[in-house]
């Protein structure tokens, strides 16, 4: 017979077994979630201390770029000049984001310049990289970029007086001064157009005329051009050019290697992507709705102006010189040179902008000058007057002189961003 007794203590057991394991099992799940409650915590505050020290390093990496460009600006005067330019845009490390030194419970950043041996367009490449520290000191991160100096005209600098994708008229006291090696050592060109025929043809009419620059004189500078003056290069008859001929060696219309796209040409970027050479205007300030506060010193700090309406010149207006020439882009609108004291000196560069129905033109008219290039995206009927166009190696030469910040705008390198 069984003893009820027994049978209930053996019940009892076994309930008080149950109630230990799930208490053993209650107590290791309350356990591990207090585990991962507080690795959450953790990661949750490392993520925030990642964060901050994150957006401390950016800031740092933007501080230096800025602090790089300006040295650039001021102090590069040729390769000897980095070792200031790096010196100076480096940034010690527990500084703030407003440059002084951080105090404690702040974050910070410190910011390093490395040349990385390599170069884009002669130019040197610099890693700048920033390490940001969070306010509690526990949190770091990385970022860096690598940046360059990349000149303004990415293509080349214009070597011809006038380049014209179309037609050319030259006609009353027309006179240009030839570039005496432009095909060549030895080979002038005076004039280079796009075809086919009759698209760049080009018509030497009036008393238009090309020289060489040591027959560029008188009180009003011109070609001389008493009749058979032999100095000539070219000399207008009314004759429409089609193709180079002996008679006219210096004029090159309808050239077959003639550039397709003529910004891509000067600045090295198609002309679908002309708005990032705008804002290299835009970035210094120097886009312009006219010319009028354009002046003599307008190259000095940066050569790029960028126009958006009519530069209507005065009659004894300067805009840039020898030393500090322009780069002037004439979008979409008119170049007007009038009176005998006007004067550009660079290269002036009439831009048919794709984004616009307008185009771009000028009128010439009294005794004015370009010295450098007229480089246009549109051809024009005959151009009158006492007027010239002067190609100056000189000033061809300080456009793309590696020795002046002028001449440069920063870049960033492609894909070299890093965060680690």
């Amino acid at each position: 017979m069984n003893n009820p007794i027994k049978a209930q203590a053996q019940q009892g057991m076994a309930t008080l077994i149950v109630v230990i394991v799930v208490l053993i099992i209650t107590t290791l799940m309350v356990f591990f979630a207090t585990r991962v409650g507080i690795f959450d915590q953790r990661m949750a505050g490392n993520e925030v201390r990642y964060k901050e020290a994150f957006a401390a390093a950016e800031a740092g990496l933007d501080m230096a770029v800025q602090k790089f460009e300006n040295q650039f600006k001021t102090n590069f005067t040729g390769a000897a000049s980095w070792a200031t330019i790096i010196a100076n845009s480096a940034i010690a490390a527990g500084t703030e984001t407003d440059g002084t030194t951080a105090e404690a419970g702040e974050s910070s950043f410190g910011v390093t310049l490395t040349d990385v041996g390599s170069l884009i367009g002669g130019m040197n490449v610099y890693r700048i990289s920033s390490t940001g520290l969070s306010a509690d000191g526990t949190g770091t991160a990385t970022v860096s970029s690598e940046v360059t100096m990349k000149s303004i005209l990415g293509g080349s600098a214009p070597d011809v007086p006038i380049i014209v994708n179309g037609s050319v008229g030259t006609g009353g006291n027309f006179n240009i001064v030839t570039n005496p090696n432009g095909g060549g050592d030895g080979i002038p060109v005076s004039i280079w157009t796009g075809g086919p025929s009759p698209a760049g043809d080009v018509s030497m009419g009036g008393s238009s005329a090309t020289c060489h620059i040591q027959y560029y004189d008188g009180n009003n500078s011109q070609c001389s051009n008493p009749s058979g003056n032999t100095e000539l290069l070219s000399d207008g008859d009314g004759t429409t050019l089609t193709a180079q001929n002996t008679t006219f060696p210096d004029v090159l219309p309808n050239d077959p290697n003639f550039p397709d796209d003529l910004f891509q040409f000067l600045f090295g970027v198609t002309r679908a992507d002309w708005q990032t050479v705008y804002e290299k205007a835009n970035s210094r300030n120097q886009v312009v709705a006219d010319c009028s506060s354009l002046t003599a010193t307008s190259g000095q700090t940066f050569r790029l102006w960028w126009v958006t309406g009519n530069c209507d010149m005065g009659s004894t207006q300067i805009i840039g010189s020898s030393a500090n020439p322009v780069i002037l882009v004439i979008d979409d609108h008119e170049l007007d040179m009038g009176g005998g004291g006007a004067r550009i000196y660079g290269t002036v560069f009439l831009f048919n902008n794709p984004s616009n129905v307008a185009t771009p033109s000028a009128d010439f008219h009294g005794s004015p000058a370009i010295y450098g290039s007229l480089v246009s995206d549109i051809g024009g009927s005959a151009m009158n007057g006492s007027y010239s166009i002067v190609y100056d190696s000189t000033i061809n030469s300080n456009l793309v002189s590696s020795n002046s910040s002028a001449n440069y705008d920063m870049a960033f390198v492609p894909g070299s961003w890093r965060d680690f």
